[in-house]
């Protein structure tokens, strides 16, 4: 039986799914086993909508990351994204005895399991309980209170929901594949761990995934996160802005976009010309690289304009925010970068994956920083634990994927609290 700490991780994107196997070796260090990308053609919008395509898909990456690992896949974080999940502040009494004593680990125990009490309707489901900080006797900001003496204490959290149907819906398509879901990860949260630095987290930043299918929007500041939210545009609609301008097949209008596809269509020359094939016409059309750009540019700049009005929230306008770092499969559209700067007047900067040694440095990529954050989240918050089954075997021996009748509990989908193992 291995003992080894393996996790493996598994990012359900609208347009793939990437599964990542790990190892944690005894110098604290993750190192990258294996890794499997499929095609993903069962999700709309960020949400199952074809069960058997996604639960293909998923089964075909894990099988090429164990195949390239040696060793079975078992079990598996899954990321969470899209616009089903909700974040809420909260500021809640934790109940202690009367009377000035120090603050203890039971307190703080206490006052983690008091602001994941909420009442949700019976479709939202806990995921992840954050706290920002806590309040001693009237005293605000308080970091870590243990040993501090107090007779009221306060705590001040984040408190991330999500649809059940979503999650059961993905779920079931993971079990379908063979692999038993272990904690489900909000991605917005997870993918910091692999593309943000700790002095971005702490000044502030806000980080920007631009899914296939949705966009994740997380701030963080002082630290910790602070901020949720998600706009329903991503890679594909760029793809079908395409595909209705040019009258062209969706796969057609995908290669266009990452053959030709720009967001800077003004330094593109009119000589540049693409010959495409609109499903009306009988015979190809000729258009120009910037004509292409220009249908592109649009769609980013609604993105843009999106996101400004995201982070026009209240308890967001006084913070530091000048630093945006953007991340997945769609903010790699040439010219993307430069028009973000200027549209949204802040730093910018494109977010690659790091953190795990042996990445090759195809997939030092945005678009892979989602399941790389994933993996490292698990080692940092969750219990010591092994993903995979069986003996590592030589590389010309294949790999299984873990047994679709494998009998054992499915772990609950309660609330995650920081360093609670």
């Amino acid at each position: 039986m291995i003992q080894d700490d393996y996790r493996a991780a598994i990012d359900i994107g609208t347009t793939k799914v990437c599964a990542f196997l790990t190892r944690k070796r005894q110098d604290r260090r993750v190192e990258l086993l294996g890794i499997g990308v499929a095609p993903n053609k069962g999700m709309v919008r960020g949400a199952v909508n074809n069960a058997d395509a996604v639960s293909e898909a998923v089964k075909e990456a894990v099988t090429r990351a164990a195949s390239e690992s040696g060793v079975a896949i078992s079990r598996a974080y899954i990321g969470l994204t899209g616009t089903h999940l909700d974040s809420t502040h909260r500021w809640n009494n934790v109940p202690r005895d009367t009377g000035v004593r120090a603050v203890t680990e039971t307190d703080i125990n206490a006052a983690l399991r008091t602001a994941s009490r909420l009442e949700m309707n019976a479709d939202r489901r806990l995921l992840h309980v954050i706290p920002r900080s806590y309040s001693l006797d009237g005293i605000h900001g308080v970091r870590n209170p243990l040993g501090m003496h107090s007779s009221q204490l306060h705590i001040e959290s984040l408190v991330i929901t999500g649809s059940n149907d979503h999650i059961f819906a993905i779920q079931d398509a993971v079990r379908k594949a063979g692999v038993e879901p272990m904690n489900m990860v909000v991605e917005p949260l997870s993918t910091a761990e692999s593309v943000l630095t700790s002095d971005e987290q702490e000044d502030g930043v806000v980080l920007i995934d631009v899914g296939g299918g949705s966009t994740d929007i997380s701030v963080f500041n002082e630290g910790t996160i602070i901020h949720t939210a998600a706009i329903p545009v991503g890679g594909h609609h760029f793809t079908n802005d395409l595909s209705i301008a040019f009258s062209i097949e969706f796969e057609d209008a995908e290669r266009l976009k990452l053959e030709k596809g720009t967001c800077a269509p003004e330094a593109s020359s009119m000589k540049e010309q693409v010959t495409i094939k609109p499903v009306n016409l009988p015979d190809p059309l000729t258009i120009t690289k910037r004509e292409v750009g220009q249908v592109l540019r649009d769609r980013a700049q609604e993105l843009f304009r999106m996101v400004l009005l995201r982070l026009d929230s209240e308890h967001l306008r006084e913070l530091p925010l000048e630093r945006i770092v953007f991340t997945g499969g769609g903010s790699k559209l040439q010219g993307f970068e430069p028009l973000a700067r200027y549209m949204l007047q802040r730093k910018i900067r494109l977010g690659v994956p790091r953190g795990i040694d042996g990445l090759p440095e195809v997939n030092r990529d945005p678009a892979y920083a989602a399941a790389a954050g994933i993996t490292l989240w698990g080692y940092k918050n969750l219990p010591h634990e092994s993903h995979v089954t069986g003996s590592r075997r030589s590389s010309n021996q294949q790999a299984y994927v873990g047994a679709e009748d494998r009998q054992g509990k499915i772990s609950s989908l309660t609330g995650w609290i920081p360093g609670r193992k």
